[in-house]
């Protein structure tokens, strides 16, 4: 068995937990009209308020054909706006509107109260253990960004 054999393992182990835990496999996210996808992507628009939708595809590693259809379906349905750079004709800022920000808002709140309802049991100790152990991940793998 190879040094990393084990590793791969426990990842995969707790990403097969962690995945349907959290409802990610589900066709809507946490019961909405969402995929996890379109919801982190919202969420990625709300934290950055404007933003390229370059940036998004480098962040999120989303196919830059499939958020094209995400943000044009978002644009239809009113949650975004797109308006052209003044000084660079080629670049298209996205933004959310009123009801993107709503909408946003809505799933944050969803999402909080998901992870609060699975974390209610907990002590004080339990969560500070939980906090560390997903710190270390982040500070582990988190080493290439």
């Amino acid at each position: 068995m190879s040094r990393y054999a084990k590793t791969v393992s426990e990842i995969r182990k707790f990403n097969r937990f962690y995945t349907v835990s959290m409802g990610f496999l589900d066709s809507g996210y946490l019961d909405t009209v969402y995929s996890i996808v379109e919801t982190r992507i919202l969420f990625e628009i709300r934290m950055r308020r404007t933003c390229i939708q370059s940036d998004i595809a480098k962040t999120l590693h989303v196919d830059k054909s499939y958020l094209s259809r995400i943000i044009t379906r978002f644009s239809k349905n009113g949650i975004i706006e797109k308006y052209k750079s003044k000084e660079d004709k080629r670049v298209t800022y996205i933004t959310l509107t009123e009801k993107g920000n709503i909408e946003a808002d809505r799933l944050i709140e969803l999402t909080d109260t998901k992870i609060k309802s699975q974390i209610i049991s907990l002590s004080s100790d339990e969560c500070e253990k939980l906090c560390d152990a997903m710190n270390l991940i982040i500070s582990i793998l988190g080493k290439e960004e």
